[in-house]
């Protein structure tokens, strides 16, 4: 069963892709290249309805209890959807994106870490919204938030089974996805796809939370998913240090950095990939194995801090080198 949930996932995804992509292309729905923005020709939306169409069918297959999940996955990338059309306004679309991630919390994907339900609620609030914004952060580069979403999905559908098959399915139609988002991409999930892989891989991560409790609850929600709030905290620190404005997209993440100092858009995803799949495999670790082996975690957080202090001395504001013909990967 799982095997086949992997397959429609897969599959729908990567046959659904090349259709949108001709709709995108012949209604216009693309992204063109601008100022904060460094792709030479415009490249085709809609990869984020192609990924959860690819979860649709993998949902069916598995005939789950998910569809609460499907419907509000479904509304969060129609948000994004209509960002990608008609550009709403920031203050418009945090709304909307709040709005969804309370329907989520009310429907009992609620992180229960304390005894208080409000805490617990509002926490997870900020931290569906949160999670949905960073990796629509992470959008910035031919197949980073795909192969970021990948990585801690699969980990979750390993360590915590009570997430399956959504993340699994989850996982397959965004590894369905890379087929066309790999660089260079011929195709890009849009805030349609990036919100819609945040959301989901944010629910994920509470309902594995949730299978254990204190400290490790902690540690299976944040350590599969680091890496994206190592670049949202990146970002948001540099930009309030530079006076930046927070809100506006720009490119000052950690990619973008990495592409200042030679670093290829294929070496940024290995090391993306081979990051996130150590962070996961730490945590598993930690889990199963907490009196041998959750010390793996100080050096870990201690590598990210050594990162993020050098990455935050890379400034990507003034730098003669930062041009479209230098970084190959779009902006958002």
């Amino acid at each position: 069963m799982l095997a086949a949930v992997a397959i429609a996932g897969f599959s729908t995804t990567v046959a659904a892709a090349w259709p949108l992509r001709a709709i995108a292309v012949k209604y216009g729905i693309l992204d063109h290249p601008g100022p904060r923005k460094a792709q030479r020709a415009p490249v085709p939306y809609l990869g984020g309805v192609a990924v959860v169409t690819g979860l649709v069918a993998a949902l069916i297959v598995a005939q789950p209890h998910f569809l609460r999940v499907l419907a509000l996955v479904g509304l969060i990338c129609a948000l994004g959807l209509f960002d990608d059309l008609r550009h709403a306004s920031v203050g418009g679309k945090l709304i909307g994106e709040a709005a969804v991630a309370l329907a989520a919390v009310v429907s009992g994907f609620t992180w229960h870490f304390t005894d208080s339900p409000w805490i617990n609620a509002g926490f997870s609030l900020l931290w569906i919204v949160g999670l949905s914004n960073s990796f629509n952060l992470l959008d910035n580069m031919d197949g980073l938030s795909s192969t970021t979403a990948a990585v801690p999905l699969i980990a979750y559908a390993v360590m915590a089974p009570v997430t399956l098959p959504l993340s699994l399915g989850l996982a397959a139609a965004t590894l369905g996805f890379l087929v066309i988002n790999r660089p260079p991409a011929k195709m890009y999930l849009g805030d349609a796809g990036s919100l819609a892989l945040g959301f989901g891989v944010a629910v994920v991560a509470i309902m594995g939370a949730n299978t254990d409790r204190g400290l490790h609850s902690v540690v299976l929600l944040v350590g599969p998913v680091a890496l994206a709030l190592f670049d949202t905290s990146l970002v948001i620190v540099s930009r309030l240090m530079n006076g930046k404005p927070v809100q506006l997209g720009g490119r000052d993440h950690f990619s973008h950095r990495l592409q200042l100092l030679g670093w290829s858009p294929y070496t940024i995803l290995c090391a993306v990939a081979a990051i996130s799949v150590t962070s996961s495999a730490i945590t598993y670790l930690a889990i199963r194995y907490p009196g041998h082996s959750a010390w793996l975690a100080i050096p870990l957080a201690v590598a990210y801090g050594a990162a993020w202090l050098s990455l935050l001395q890379v400034n990507p504001y003034r730098s003669a080198k930062f041009t479209p013909e230098v970084v190959s990967a779009r902006n958002a």
